[in-house]
């Protein structure tokens, strides 16, 4: 079955029953704005919370005091009451490094994004904002207007554009804290939204930490909508869809308790930086962006680790109908193939059946560092993957 390319509708079609939509990343400009859109057209948000901007918040006030430029509109509260109530040991955490890689961003709202950091995470836990300026145009660079928002925001620019996978990677190295944090820089932190985080990988080392994903629209990026639950997998042409509900896998669950995820749905995470660099990091030979999240989802899982959404932790993230940059396909087309050839070498023909593009992974490139790092971190394989994570995949024709 064809993706279809979502439709370009108003805030209404939030609240309709659209039919569901497959990210498949040729088929949209941009993976992680496929899965906020496709979750517009298919996770009900009847159970949400759709609401302006708390213009009069004192942590708002807190931080325009410092800087007016870091106003932002504090969501309304539309947290479950158990994190309301929810204390933390800030003493007992570490600090976090958070890197946003950004290419041809609105100023506007990048100021909002870092305004919601400052005002929504413990200063004890934050050790920097590092942005990755892509080889931005002069007009879309924002070096000086960013590090004069507050003095932990700091810029790396890149000489040449690398695409958004591997700018992550550059920011990893140019920061300093135990804990890594990837964000994008059209989100808005809500309040308490490391702490949930943080509580996770202390409990479990080598767990990668997700926020849940809350809704900006692009039409009015001053409303915050809080999204419902729902577990993160991936379809046979390896493209991410949301399919249902963490009680749907599990009829004991609570929420809102954390949950395993079989697959992210892009790059909002956290975990600690020796995690990270022992797992692999990112697939180097993988350029801009595409397909990155499955191959993480896979290696984290196979190789040891975990994967846990965390309810109490939300973020919002704007979703965008089209890219403000130029995008190569084929690209992603090269990455997805990476991911086959490393991770799923005896599922190709399954693979193969809904992309007729990926029999051929002669052009995937070398994957000898890959494969090593299979084996040095004894992953296990796919079929096992199924089994214990995401047996609904198997189900799947």
């Amino acid at each position: 079955m064809v993706a279809m390319r979502p439709s370009r509708v108003g805030l209404v079609s939030i609240f309709l029953g659209l039919a569901p939509v497959r990210c498949a990343p040729d088929e949209y400009p941009r993976q992680d704005e496929c899965v906020v859109t496709s979750m517009l057209q298919t996770r009900s948000l009847r159970d949400s919370v759709p609401v302006g901007g708390d213009a009069t918040d004192e942590a708002v006030a807190r931080v325009t005091k410092v800087n007016p430029e870091m106003w932002f509109p504090m969501p309304q509260e539309g947290r479950d009451e158990k994190c309301i109530a929810q204390k933390y040991d800030l003493e007992g955490m570490p600090q976090a490094s958070i890197i946003v890689p950004y290419l041809h961003e609105d100023l506007r709202m990048m100021k909002k994004f870092v305004g919601s950091l400052i005002a929504n995470t413990p200063d004890a836990l934050l050790e920097e904002i590092m942005f990755v300026d892509d080889a931005n145009d002069f007009g879309f660079a924002h070096t000086e207007a960013l590090t004069s928002l507050h003095p932990k925001v700091k810029v790396h620019r890149n000489p040449e554009r690398i695409g958004l996978i591997r700018s992550k990677v550059v920011g990893t190295e140019h920061t300093t804290a135990p804990v890594i944090v990837f964000l994008e820089p059209h989100c808005i932190a809500n309040r308490h939204w490391l702490e949930p985080l943080l509580l996770q990988i202390i409990r479990s080392h080598k767990t990668v930490a997700v926020p849940v994903i809350d809704i900006i629209p692009e039409e009015a990026t001053d409303t915050y909508k809080y999204a419902p639950l729902d577990y993160g997998g991936f379809e046979w042409d390896l493209s991410f869809h949301w399919p249902g509900t963490p009680r749907q896998r599990d009829a004991d669950y609570t929420s809102p308790d954390n949950f395993p995820m079989p697959a992210l749905s892009g790059g909002l995470l956290a975990m600690w930086r020796d995690w990270w660099e022992e797992s692999g990091t990112y697939d180097s030979g993988m350029n801009e962006w595409g397909s990155e999240h499955i191959e993480m989802s896979l290696r984290i899982w196979r190789c040891g680790g975990s994967i846990m959404a965390v309810p109490c932790s939300r973020v919002g993230h704007m979703f965008r109908k089209s890219r403000p940059y130029v995008f190569h396909g084929e690209a992603e087309l090269i990455n997805r193939k990476r991911l086959a050839a490393v991770w799923l070498p005896d599922k190709l023909e399954r693979i193969a059946k809904r992309d007729r593009r990926m029999a051929d992974l002669s052009d995937a490139g070398n994957i000898s560092e890959r494969l090593d790092l299979q084996k040095r971190l004894q992953c296990k394989d796919m079929d096992w993957y199924i089994e214990n994570v995401y047996p609904e995949l198997d189900a799947q024709q």
